[in-house]
C-alpha cells in the first residue's frame, strides 16, 4: 500500500498535478482520461513483453520438476538399497538430525513439494496465458479505460498472486533439497571414515557383527547422487532467481498500471 502511495504520488509530481500551497482558480484537469489510459496500456505491455520474454524459462520448469522427480527417486533407491548406508544415515551426526534421520519423511515431503510446485506451475501459466491473450485483444487507440481497470486487476490479484504461489512453492523444493544434499555429503564423508560409524551403529542397533568397510558400489552410488543433488540445486535457485526479479518488475508495472486506470475510469465518467 506504501509502495502505491509513492507511486501514486510520483506520477502526479511528474504530471503536474500536485495540490498547490496556495488556492487557484478551477482549471482543467492537467492529464485526461485518454492520457492516464495510454501509460496504463503502457504499463501492462511492459507485463505483457516480460511474461513473453520469460516464456521459454517457465516452459523448462515441467522439464525441470520431472527431472527433479527422477532425482528423488534415486536418492530414496540408494537409501534402500544398501543397508550399510541406511544404518550409516541413521546416526548422521548433522545438525538437521530430526528430519534427515527419518529418510521416509525426507523423501515424501520432497515429493509433495514438488507436486504443489508443478500444480503452481500450472496455475501460473494459466493465468499469464489469460492475460496475454487478454491484453492482445486490446488496441491502444480504441481500448477504454474500463477494459484496462479488469486487465489491470487481473494482472494484480490473479497473475502476481499465482507468481508468489510458485516461488514459495520451489523455495519449498529447494529447502528440501538442500538438506538432502546435506544427508548426501554426509553420507559420503562416512564411507570414508566408516569406523566411527559403525561404532555408533554397533551400539545402538545392536549389530552382532558389522562390515568393515562399504562397497565401492556403495560409494559410487552416493557420489553419483551427490552431484546431481548438487546440479539441480543450482538450477534450481538460478530459476528462483530468475522469477523473483521478473514478479518484483511486473508488481511495480501492474501497480502502476492500476493506479492510471482507475484514475482514467474515475475521469471518464
Amino acid at each position: 500500500m506504501k509502495q502505491s502511495i509513492l507511486i501514486a504520488m510520483t506520477i502526479l509530481l511528474f504530471t503536474g498535478c500536485m495540490p498547490q500551497s496556495t488556492p487557484q482558480p478551477p482549471q482543467a484537469a492537467c492529464l485526461n482520461s485518454a492520457q492516464l489510459s495510454n501509460y496504463g496500456y503502457d504499463s501492462l505491455a511492459r507485463v505483457a513483453n516480460l511474461l513473453r520474454e520469460d516464456k521459454k524459462n517457465i516452459d523448462t520448469f515441467d522439464g525441470f520438476i520431472g527431472a527433479m522427480r527422477v532425482t528423488v527417486n534415486n536418492y530414496a533407491t540408494m537409501i534402500k538399497s544398501s543397508v550399510y548406508i541406511s544404518n550409516v544415515v541413521r546416526f548422521l551426526p548433522i545438525p538437521y538430525a530430526g528430519e534427515i534421520s527419518n529418510t521416509t519423511k525426507l523423501i515424501s515431503k520432497t515429493a509433495l513439494h514438488l507436486s504443489v510446485a508443478a500444480d503452481a506451475l500450472d496455475h501460473y501459466k494459466k493465468s499469464s496465458a489469460s492475460f496475454l491473450d487478454s491484453f492482445d485483444k486490446l488496441s491502444p487507440n480504441t481500448v477504454q479505460p474500463a477494459e484496462l481497470a479488469r486487465l489491470a486487476t487481473f494482472a494484480d490479484s490473479v497473475l502476481l498472486r499465482d507468481a508468489r504461489n510458485l516461488q514459495v512453492s520451489l523455495k519449498q523444493i529447494s529447502s528440501s533439497t538442500a538438506m538432502m544434499a546435506a544427508t548426501t555429503q554426509s553420507i559420503s564423508d562416512a564411507l570414508d571414515t566408516t569406523g566411527n560409524y559403525f561404532s555408533q551403529a554397533k551400539n545402538y542397533v545392536g549389530f552382532s557383527k558389522a562390515p568393515e568397510t562399504a562397497s565401492t558400489s556403495d560409494k559410487t552410488k552416493v557420489n553419483e547422487n551427490r552431484n546431481s543433488i548438487n546440479a539441480k540445486m543450482i538450477q534450481l535457485n538460478q530459476k528462483i532467481t530468475l522469477l523473483e526479479h521478473s514478479a518484483d518488475t511486473n508488481r511495480l508495472n501492474i501497480e502502476k498500471a492500476r493506479i492510471y486506470t482507475d484514475l482514467a475510469v474515475q475521469l471518464s465518467q
